[in-house]
């Protein structure tokens, strides 16, 4: 037998690199067919060849042990074990060494244990508190250059101190009582169509949802005018006869519709008015003494910009005044004028130089966001949208609040057999419910007329929103019908004194 019939078979398992450190290489030799040699004193197992009993290969295991290599050397102990002593090897087992060894390089891979308190100062042990230590109960010297300067308050803006009272808002009092004799509601066919605007004249009552709703006397049934389509937020009867109609519309725009004219109109000339004529849109709203034949028409921009009515809407003059138009009334051409923090009263067919600072409660509520102003007579009243009632028997010199009209919506003022009357409607959200009050600028005091809920009214099936139904948005006295109308998410409403 010569060298050609030696075939050297060299396994290496990946584990077995990890051992390859401890002892140098050695050499696996398989003989096929050759009888174990008996080695010498001198000899180990390493000079010899391992003899391996003859198996049959009953499968294609060989192609799953993709770890071992061929031809290259291998370190089993890397140490003798002594002579004489035969040597079985179990590469299942050497294959299960690598395994074992991998498990182990998961938790050790750096080969060293690394204490997590390392590099860490733990705080020192907590010590209860005797009350020793906290503030300083010696003297703070406190530099007061370093501080801006404060205005001491005088009591002259705002809620004066001596007259302090509370805007609150409906839930935070009682109701107003009814009257003895409530007032007869009278709702028109068109009840069920939401209406913001309201306008009265000798003649006729017009309310404005997206299209005009005339009214003739007190007629239940209107008849229906189109103007442009949109929401209407306001509008005025002007002319010789009251028949003309000018009403803006919520995105700013105006149009003047007669009552039997083919279609509307939309005019634009008032914008030649304005400082800037080509500015963004402003929210309109008109004033003055609306429901007269022949009264003043003032037409306010809600940036404070005030421009008479002249020839039924034909001209436009602007108002010039030393500060800016917040609020205007709807029964004569009193107007609420703003300087700087200051709130003045003012009527413009007095002298203006007559005008009435307003202080304390009244001063408060003007202040606010959109003040509501009235005028029935000498009197007038002034609220703050969604909050508390005010009213002045003297031109605005003393103001006084109406208990119970937290949350006014609306007001208007009327002579009532020759002694001012003021009218508010009062909304409560939780019930969706309005008061309708009547309230004597003399004594301060009110009464509830009315109320206004939609119990009875409408059924779940009706396809109008149902948010805010009574909530009233305007309120006008007709005084040749002797009768208070409403406009709201109700549509159009009356109130008229009982035939008892």
């Amino acid at each position: 037998m010569g060298p050609a019939d030696l075939r050297i078979v060299t396994a290496t398992g990946a584990a077995l690199e990890n051992a390859a450190a401890i002892a140098s290489a050695a050499s696996v030799a398989f003989a096929a067919g050759l009888p174990a040699k008996v080695p010498n004193d001198e000899e180990s197992y390493l000079d010899q060849p391992i003899e391996l009993d003859q198996f049959e290969d009953g499968g294609n295991d060989d192609q799953e042990a993709t770890d071992l290599v061929v031809g290259e050397e291998i370190d089993l102990l890397g140490e003798s074990v002594g002579d004489n002593e035969p040597i079985e090897l179990d590469l299942g087992t050497i294959v299960g060494i690598d395994d074992a060894l991998r498990e182990g390089e998961d938790d050790s891979d750096s080969g060293f244990e690394v204490d997590p308190a390392v590099g860490l100062t733990l705080p020192d042990a907590l010590t209860p508190d005797d009350g020793t230590e906290g503030l300083d109960d010696g003297s703070i010297t406190v530099d007061e250059s370093k501080f801006p300067s404060l205005e001491m308050d005088d009591g002259s803006e705002g809620i004066a101190a001596e007259r302090e009272i509370s805007l609150g808002t409906a839930s935070d009092e009682a109701r107003v009582p009814m009257a003895a004799l409530p007032w007869q509601t009278l709702h028109s066919v068109t009840a069920l169509e939401a209406c913001a605007a309201l306008a009265v004249s000798a003649e006729a009552v017009v309310a404005g949802s997206s299209d005009l709703l005339w009214f003739r006397s007190d007629s239940a049934k209107p008849l229906r005018v189109a103007v442009d389509g949109s929401a209407l937020s306001d509008l005025v009867l002007v002319g010789a006869d009251q028949d003309i109609a000018l009403a803006s519309t919520k995105s700013g725009q105006l149009f003047r519709r007669a009552r039997f004219a083919s279609q509307a109109e939309q005019l634009t000339r008032f914008r030649e008015q304005l400082r800037s004529p080509h500015s963004a849109r402003q929210e309109l709203s008109f004033g003055g003494a609306l429901g007269a034949r022949h009264g003043r028409v003032l037409l306010w921009l809600h940036d404070g910009t005030l421009l008479d009515v002249l020839d039924a809407g034909e001209r436009f003059e602007r108002l010039e005044f030393d500060g800016k138009v917040l609020a205007v009334a709807r029964e004569s051409a009193s107007i609420l004028l703003a300087r700087e923090r200051t709130r003045t009263l003012l009527t413009l067919d007095q002298d203006p130089g007559s005008g009435v600072p307003l202080s304390g409660s009244a001063l408060a509520v003007a202040q606010s966001a959109a003040p509501l102003l009235a005028s029935a007579g000498s009197s007038l009243a002034l609220a703050e949208r969604g909050r508390a009632l005010l009213v002045s028997p003297d031109a605005g010199k003393n103001f006084r609040r109406v208990a119970g009209s937290g949350s006014t919506t609306a007001i208007a003022g009327a002579l009532l057999a020759g002694q001012p009357r003021f009218f508010a409607a009062v909304y409560r959200e939780t019930s969706d419910q309005s008061d309708i009050l009547v309230i004597d600028p003399e004594r301060a005091e009110a009464e509830c007329i009315a109320h206004l809920d939609a119990a009875g009214v409408h059924s779940p099936a009706d396809a109008i929103e149902r948010g805010e139904w009574a909530k009233v948005s305007c309120l006008s006295w007709h005084a040749p019908s002797g009768r208070l109308w409403a406009t709201g998410g109700f549509g159009v409403v009356s109130f008229g004194p009982s035939a008892a």
